[in-house]
């Protein structure tokens, strides 16, 4: 299991915790990097997360929106694009 599973999962489980449902993003394939998959579950939990918080629509930049499961995936995804593991 990759990095990026395992922040999807703990994502999942955290928002079923408080009463929503789990993120909705196929897993990985061979053909899939988790870099793909990575941007994948970004663009969904960030869909889910404006549909929540209506005010953070006014921010142009997702770099700019204050939200600790937004942030590790952007850490994760520049590791990524680095190289790193």
């Amino acid at each position: 299991m990759t990095e990026t599973e395992k922040m999807a999962r703990e994502m999942s489980e955290f928002l079923r915790l408080i009463g929503d449902a789990p993120l909705n993003v196929p897993s990985p394939s061979h053909s899939t990097s988790e870099l793909e998959f990575l941007r994948s579950l970004k663009q969904e939990y960030t869909r889910r997360l404006l549909e929540k918080v209506p005010k953070y629509r006014a921010i142009k930049s997702d770099a700019l929106i204050p939200d600790m499961f937004l942030d590790a995936l952007r850490r994760r995804e520049t590791e990524l694009e680095k190289g790193g593991v």
